[in-house]
C-alpha cells in the first residue's frame, strides 16, 4: 500500500468516522415514527465497509456501537429503558458487539468483491445490503441471547398478535433500512470508483 493511498483511507476513514458519529448522536441517524425506528445509520457503515475492508469496516462497526450505546443511555427507547433496568452492562454489550460485526463481516464482503473486480456499483450495492442486513440479524440475536430469559422478553412473546406486530414493525423498518442502505451505498461506491478514490486489492494480497 503507497503512502497516497493509506492518507486517502486515512481520510476516509475520518470522514466516515465523524459521519457516523454526528448521525448516531442526533435523529439524522434514527428515524422515529411511533414506534418505527428506522437506522439510516448503517449507510455511513456501508460505505467505509466497502471502501475501506475489514480494518475499516471494523473501526465503522465500532463507532457505530459507540454511539448506540450512548443513546441507549442519553436517549433511550422504552425497550432499552426495559433492558437497562435488567443489565446496564449487557445492554452495553447488545449495542456494541453485534455493530463491530457487522462493520467486520461486511467489510470483508466489500474487501472480496473488489477484489473481484466487480462494478463498484453492483458491489457496493451487495456490501450496503450485507451492513443492514447482518445489522438485523446481528442485533436480534444478541437480543435473544442476552435477555432471551427476561420478563421484557418474555412479555412480548406471551402476545398473541406477536407476529401482526412483527409484520407491521420489524419488517418495515428492516425493509427500509435494507433497501436504503444498498442504493445508497451503490451510489457513493460508482462515486467513489469513477474518482479512483477506492483502489482495487492485488490478487496476491491476503
Amino acid at each position: 500500500m503507497t503512502r497516497n493511498t493509506k492518507t486517502k483511507d486515512l481520510v476516509l476513514m475520518g470522514i466516515m468516522t465523524a459521519i457516523i458519529f454526528v448521525m448516531g448522536l442526533t435523529p439524522i441517524g434514527y428515524v422515529k415514527t411511533g414506534t418505527l425506528s428506522i437506522a439510516l445509520i448503517t449507510i455511513p457503515v456501508g460505505i467505509a465497509a466497502y471502501a475501506l475492508g475489514p480494518k475499516g469496516g471494523l473501526l465503522a462497526g465500532l463507532s457505530f456501537g459507540i454511539t448506540s450505546v450512548i443513546m441507549a443511555f442519553v436517549n433511550p427507547s422504552a425497550l432499552m429503558v426495559a433492558l437497562t433496568a435488567i443489565s446496564p452492562a449487557k445492554v452495553a454489550i447488545l449495542c456494541i458487539v453485534p455493530r463491530i460485526l457487522v462493520g467486520l463481516c461486511s467489510g470483508s464482503i466489500g474487501y472480496f468483491l473488489r477484489k473481484l473486480r466487480i462494478p463498484s456499483a453492483i458491489a457496493g450495492a451487495v456490501t450496503g445490503f450485507s451492513a443492514a442486513f447482518l445489522n438485523t440479524v446481528f442485533f436480534m440475536s444478541s437480543l435473544l441471547l442476552l435477555f432471551g430469559n427476561s420478563d421484557t422478553v418474555q412479555g412480548m412473546k406471551g402476545h398473541d398478535n406477536l407476529v401482526l406486530f412483527i409484520i407491521a414493525v420489524v419488517t418495515v423498518n428492516v425493509l427500509i433500512e435494507w433497501i436504503s442502505t444498498t442504493v445508497l451505498t451503490s451510489g457513493v461506491a460508482a462515486a467513489l470508483g469513477a474518482a479512483k478514490l477506492i483502489d482495487i486489492p492485488k490478487k496476491s494480497e491476503a
